[in-house]
């Protein structure tokens, strides 16, 4: 209580000071203060009194704390039996998150069983937009082969050959083409009409029917960027001689960077398919380099080898001298043939189901079956006579695809006394890998536009079908005096 002690004197002094000032306390207001001081100085008394106070806060400290520690322990107990709850719930669960690393492979193989259905389904060809004009006339005509390039994109690139030549008519013209991935529509990329009898070297509305081409993925020589560009095979002037082979040149470079293979120097690529340099303006199959996106040649007169890019050319320090030189650069690299397609095929080859003899399909309401590609070691692409099909996949790589067909048709009958006979015809197309994988399959119907007459040529309706995209080309060619009957379409 010292500290009391000390308070109480210091207001005695004050007092005093006062009492001795102008304005001393009253007698009254003096007795206040004499009372007050006596009781503060009774420290004993003080002291219970504040002892009293501290002691009656601790206590009701004391209880507070005890309801803390009451209501916390309950709510301990709370916590820990909900925890253990949680405990056993997220355990249960864990289990089951555990089958969460079992699942993507188990989707993955569900789609590859549902693609692989999908695939397995014969999906029927739906009509969407014509691309040629009907007409009575022959000049609307148009051929029912094609090169075809299935992009992964789901664009296709076509050549469609001419019909004929020496005329300025639908049937004279060739075409290179970009059908959409959604088959409404296609583009044309460049379009000529074909001669016999009139030379261009560098054509540009017009080309020498004496050759064949191509449209096929080329890089640039000097960036690299991969476009679709039109390379041709054929003469060097007008004539048709073997002597007067003059070689290969893309569009875009133009003629005078033409190169002549090395004659009868060939190899068999990747795939088992040879290239072709007899020089002869129907027949011409070139190397292409997966690597590299560009073709290959030996050149006739140097032996080196020459990179044919869109751009031009590059010659290369390497010089092959025979074909077992040819065959071992093939192997150590990664290579694609490409056969060239005949600039006037107006239908392809395919085999009668009535005598088994091929023939071109030109036939209305004749059943026909075959393949264009590479089957059981026979090869059956491009040149003068069959359609060729490839696919350019996601990993940038040409590879050709192999485009099984079956038409069956019946055959239709004149009107007379016992009546009329209009016949349905269906072609089924399968695509396969070189290796036997299908990649799709697909039909189609047709019927008679007239009573007694004939379904149209049915053989090589489906021009081409894109695996990635599912769409197409129809063209029945001619049915019951019309033609220009070629139309986009696509499969659901």
């Amino acid at each position: 209580m010292a500290s009391i002690q000390n308070a109480v004197q210091v207001m005695v002094d004050k007092l005093v000071a006062d009492m001795q000032g102008e304005h001393p306390l009253s007698a009254e207001e003096q007795a206040l203060v004499s009372n007050a001081i006596t009781k503060l100085t009774d420290n004993s008394k003080l002291e219970q009194a504040v002892v009293a106070v501290a002691e009656s806060h601790i206590n009701d400290a004391r209880d507070a704390l005890q309801q803390v520690v009451q209501t916390s322990g309950s709510s301990l107990t709370n916590a820990t039996q909900v925890l253990e709850q949680t405990s056993g719930t997220l355990e249960s669960k864990s289990t089951k998150l555990d089958l969460l690393d079992a699942m993507p492979s188990a989707l993955n193989r569900l789609e590859q069983k549902q693609a692989e259905q999908s695939t397995q389904d014969i999906k029927p060809l739906f009509a969407l937009k014509p691309i040629d004009t009907p007409s009575t006339s022959a000049n609307n005509r148009r051929s029912t082969s094609a090169f075809a390039v299935y992009d992964s994109s789901g664009e296709t690139f076509l050549v469609r050959p001419s019909y004929t030549a020496n005329a300025n008519t639908h049937q004279a013209r060739l075409e290179y083409v970009k059908l959409h991935a959604n088959g409404a529509a296609i583009t044309s990329l460049f379009t000529t009409f074909v001669y016999n009898n009139a030379f261009e070297q560098n054509p540009a509305s017009k080309i020498y029917s004496y050759g064949s081409s191509a449209l096929i993925p080329l890089a640039s020589k000097d960036n690299g960027n991969t476009e679709y560009e039109v390379v041709y095979s054929s003469q060097d002037s007008q004539t048709t001689a073997v002597a007067n082979y003059g070689g290969i040149f893309t569009k875009s470079a133009g003629f005078s960077t033409m190169s002549k293979p090395k004659q009868n120097l060939d190899a068999a690529d990747q795939f088992g398919v040879r290239t072709s340099t007899d020089h002869s303006y129907t027949n011409t199959a070139v190397l292409y380099d997966n690597q590299k996106h560009c073709l290959v040649v030996v050149d006739e007169d140097t032996s080196l080898i020459i990179e044919k890019y869109r751009d031009g050319n590059v010659v290369t320090s390497t010089a092959i001298a025979n074909a077992q030189e040819l065959q071992a650069f093939v192997d150590s690299g990664d290579f694609t043939t490409v056969k060239f397609i005949y600039n006037q095929l107006g239908n392809p080859y395919g085999i009668s189901n009535y005598n088994h003899s091929e023939a071109a399909m030109t036939g209305a309401g004749i059943s026909y079956f075959g393949y264009f590609g590479t089957y059981n070691g026979v090869t059956k692409m491009g040149e003068n006579k069959y359609s060729a099909h490839y696919r350019f996949t996601a990993e940038k790589k040409l590879e050709p695809i192999n485009f099984f067909f079956h038409a069956s048709t019946g055959h239709w009958k004149t009107q007379n006394a016992n009546g009329t006979h209009s016949p349905d015809a269906e072609l089924k197309v399968a695509l396969t890998t070189t290796t036997g994988e299908l990649l799709g399959m697909y039909s189609h119907l047709s019927k008679a536009y007239h009573v007694g007459y004939d379904p149209g040529i049915i053989g090589g309706s489906i021009t081409c079908i894109n695996p990635y995209s599912n769409t197409g080309i129809l063209n029945e060619q001619y049915t019951y005096n019309n033609y220009g009957l070629g139309r986009t379409c696509r499969a659901f």
